[in-house]
Formats: C-alpha cells, structure tokens, sequence
C-alpha cells in the first residue's frame, strides 16, 4: 500500500498535476498532501504580479515567514493606480517588500512602481538582494540608491526607469557595470550614464523631461560609445524646432540604425532638404516613425501615402514608416511599389513598442 502511495505522488506525477490545475485552485491542492503541496507552492509563487495592496503585502509577509517560497519566485511585480491616494502605501509595507525581496534567490524579472517614486531605498541593500535581474521596470527616479542597484545586476538585458525631478544626471555607473544590457528606456538624466557603461546597448528610447530638450543635442554625439551595436533610437517629445538638427545629428553619429523615431515630421516649405540630406545618410534604414501633429490640415490617407513613398525615394530600405498625429497612429508597409496600412487611436497602442521591432 505504502508503495502504491509513494508511486502515486512520484514527483513526475505532481508536477502534471500541479500543470493542468487552474491557478485559483492551486491554494486548495497545497492541502492535499505533502507532494502536491511542494509542486503547488512551487507554481503559485512562481510569478507575483498585483495591483493589489493587500495581496503583495500577504504574499510578501508569507516570504518573509517561509523563506523557502522566497526560492520559487521569478517574476514578481506591484503597481498601483497613481490616481489612488499615495497615502495607501506605508512604510512597512516597503520594508516587508524589501525583507521579501531578499529572500527571492531565483528573481529574473522585477517590476515596481510606486506613484511616489520615493521609495528606491528599497534597492539600496543590495548586499542582501541575492538574485541577478533579466529584465527591470522600476518606475523611481535616477538616484544614488537606484544606481546603487543596478551596479550589482551583472545579467540585466532589459531596463525601464522613468523621469522626473529627482532625477540626478551627475549620478554615473561604475565602468564595467550593465554589461550585458541591450535595452533601455528612461530618461534622459539617466540616458548619458546608461549609454557610457552598456557597450552592447541595441535598443534605446530616451524620454525628454521639460525644460531640457535642448539636452539631447548633447546626448547624440555620445552615442558614438554604442554605435556598433544599436540598431533603434526613439526619442519622446522632441521638440519640432530641434527636431532636423537632432535628425542629422543621429544619422551622423548612428549611420547603422534600423530604427529612428519619434522625428517631427518638416512641412514640404520648411527644412525638407535637410530631412532629404539626412535620410540619405542611413541606408540600413527600416522602420521611420514621424509625427505631423502640427500640420494643418494634418495629412491623411492618399496624401500619407505619398509623402512615405517620397521618403522611400530618398531612403531605399525603409520598409514601414508610422505617422503620428495626436493620438492616432497609422503605419504604413510596403511590399515592393504596393503600400498597405493600419491605424490605431487610444493611449495605449501595439504600436509604442515598435522601437523594439527595429
């Protein structure tokens, strides 16, 4: 009988069953027996992900409790409406999440984002934080304890912070750190620093903070640290008065990009020669987002379609060009002279992340 039991609850088996089970219902099997109980556990705290306050911190509390489940997790993430009262997230529930994190020795991907963005101390021990990162959003300004961090991820491909106040450009990464990262989306004040450290950087979008547009002309020529290496450059809310001195800028300095955006796109009277000059600089050249918000009236359909097939003269290789115009975006794709297109309309669209596509 005894043998029966034991082959029953072999581990193979445990595991097929923990598999094919719903995930609500993997509390319920952990109460089974002991088997079932380890696949189950192993599979329920395999990814964190929640909105919920009160579900990270129960799930965070159990962590700290059973450092066993600590092992099991490998992606964890919280986030949180910023409409809601920030007042809802105290300091101990940092500091259970901070306790919690320590104990998560298999973590590759992290997600965090705190609508105060005043809570990175969370990260500063790294000392204690014993896993090596895949991926990162962590949505915290650019300081000391953030920079503190991602020093010590020596894996870290994948990296999304965000901009504000706090955000420090004289913070500068150790050389030799971000070795292996091939992704970045942030800031500007933490674009420079990135872009000094990460050699094997691919892909990279840098968002413009107010009053420091006029930055990112002294950015682009510190490209040249990766330009070996990156293939996509986007650039949030440039200015259309720098927008053909940037552009001639990154296909100077980035002549191998196969990806360039988000370029304000000059009325036929204004600066299309220099647009022309500049296109003509990046012949690996294969995906070109513009934005023609400011046109009046801004061009549409028929007359879309012209002006990518004007580009495409100067141009050859670029295969899909998306306009913008307030919040719709239409791509257009070429197949030898044919052209076809698609439009979306809404804050979030499939097309913010073709940056990572070039």
């Amino acid at each position: 009988m005894a043998l029966v039991t034991a082959q029953a609850f072999s581990p193979e088996i445990c595991n097929r069953i923990v598999r094919w089970t719903r995930r609500g219902d993997l509390t319920t099997l952990c109460l089974t027996c002991k088997p079932l109980q380890r696949e189950a556990e192993a599979k329920l705290y395999e990814v964190i992900m929640s909105g919920n306050i009160q579900i990270t911190s129960r799930a965070c509390q159990s962590i700290v409790s059973q450092p066993r489940l600590g092992s099991y997790v490998r992606s964890f993430g919280f986030f949180q409406d910023g409409r809601r009262s920030q007042r809802e997230i105290s300091e101990q529930f940092w500091s259970t999440l901070q306790l919690a994190l320590s104990k998560m020795r298999s973590l590759e991907c992290l997600f965090i984002q705190d609508p105060s963005f005043a809570n990175s101390w969370i990260l500063g021990d790294v000392v204690h934080m014993p896993f090596q990162l895949l991926e990162a959003k962590l949505l915290f300004y650019w300081d000391a304890h953030l920079v503190k961090f991602l020093e010590s991820q020596n894996k870290l491909r994948n990296l999304h912070t965000i901009d504000g106040p706090a955000n420090n450009a004289s913070l500068q990464l150790e050389a030799g750190s971000l070795s292996e990262l091939r992704v970045f989306d942030g800031p500007l004040a933490a674009a420079e620093p990135i872009v000094f450290v990460a050699t094997t950087l691919t892909h990279l979008q840098v968002a413009l903070e107010k009053n420091s547009e006029a930055d990112v002309l002294a950015l682009i020529p510190k490209l040249s640290h990766v330009a070996a290496s990156l293939r996509a450059l986007s650039i949030l809310h440039l200015p259309e008065a720098l927008a053909m001195e940037v552009f001639r800028s990154i296909t100077t300095t980035c002549p191998q990009l196969r990806h360039i955006g988000t370029i304000p796109l000059p009325l036929p009277s204004k600066n299309s020669n220099r647009f022309h000059r500049a296109l003509m600089g990046v012949n690996q050249l294969r995906i070109l987002e513009v934005d023609v918000t400011s046109w009046t009236p801004q061009p549409t359909g028929i007359l879309q379609r012209a002006l990518a097939a004007e580009i495409r003269i100067y141009c050859p290789s670029i295969e899909y060009i998306c306009f913008g115009a307030g919040a719709t975006r239409t791509l257009w794709m070429v197949d030898g002279n044919d052209w076809s297109c698609h439009s979306e309309t809404g804050q979030h669209s499939q097309f913010d992340a073709l940056w990572k596509a070039g």
